[in-house]
């Protein structure tokens, strides 16, 4: 039987950051995973003091983004922006396999209504990256999430946790997604799948300048995802690291510019597997 790639590796997003006898690790992070990293997150945070997070990750902390992201009244709608064509392939593909759908449209074809598909349900009346963000989780159908499993982990050790910034924050920030490369990525929905096994592969191998080229055109990385702030996390981050041993997450797009931002303030930044 052959086993799946993502069980033959291990967690190679992670950089040892040193200054003054002072050593703390930076891990880049994959917000959706098809596995869990349970053993080398427990491992890594057992030795920290202080772990930190881009922001609250705790369900209410989350419901909050949810509900604001259902929230579209006030934007643009990618459902609309979309070609029709577009909008039958992607619900084609994201249809419920258990035939659900099906037999209610075998139903509704009686009373001439057509059964909504994925997008209708998803995309419309939602802000546009909570579209983006719902549709492209469904694709992907991983069940886990680096940063919710060492959020977990980190309470269980009773670590002290940490956050970078607000749920504003972070709102503001996603809401600064451009809507044109939102929907730009939606219309290349043909090339989804090649991008899924691009990741996975140069993840694992923990390949940051693959990845930056492979996420090229992912909608987040933009300004008001990366650019913005970068800068505020490397500033978290670096005032922990220079207090006591600690252990931030950030997404894995975040890690360059916050690496760089180490090496120009005389930090040693090595990676490394635990």
């Amino acid at each position: 039987m052959n086993v799946p790639p993502w069980k033959e590796k291990r967690l190679r997003t992670i950089w040892r950051v040193e200054k003054n006898a002072k050593v703390s690790f930076l891990v880049g992070t994959a917000h959706f995973s098809p596995i869990s990293f349970r053993k080398a997150l427990t491992r890594l945070l057992q030795g920290s003091e202080t772990v930190l997070f881009e922001g609250p990750l705790d369900q209410e902390s989350m419901a909050v983004v949810a509900r604001y992201g259902a929230r579209g009244e006030d934007t643009p709608s990618v459902y609309d922006a979309l070609d029709p064509a577009v909008v039958r392939e992607i619900n084609r593909q994201l249809a419920d396999p258990s035939g659900r759908a099906a037999l209610a449209g075998s139903f509704l074809d009686l009373i001439n209504v057509k059964p909504p598909g994925f997008l209708e349900q998803h995309a419309r009346g939602v802000r546009p990256w909570m579209a983006f963000f719902t549709t492209w989780s469904a694709f992907l159908n991983w069940k886990h999430s680096m940063d919710v499993e060492a959020f977990h982990i980190a309470q269980k050790l009773g670590k002290e946790i940490g956050y970078l910034e607000t749920i504003e924050d972070q709102i503001e920030a996603l809401d600064g997604i451009p809507f044109d490369k939102i929907v730009n990525y939606f219309n290349q929905h043909q090339q989804w799948s090649a991008h899924k096994e691009r990741f996975t592969k140069v993840f694992l191998e923990g390949d940051v300048q693959s990845y930056l080229s492979v996420t090229g055109e992912f909608p987040t990385r933009c300004e008001s995802i990366i650019g913005k702030r970068d800068p505020i996390f490397f500033k978290g981050i670096k005032a922990s690291f220079e207090k006591r041993q600690t252990t931030a997450f950030v997404g894995v797009g975040h890690t360059p510019g916050i690496r760089k931002m180490f090496l120009d303030e005389g930090y040693r930044v090595i990676q490394e597997e635990p």
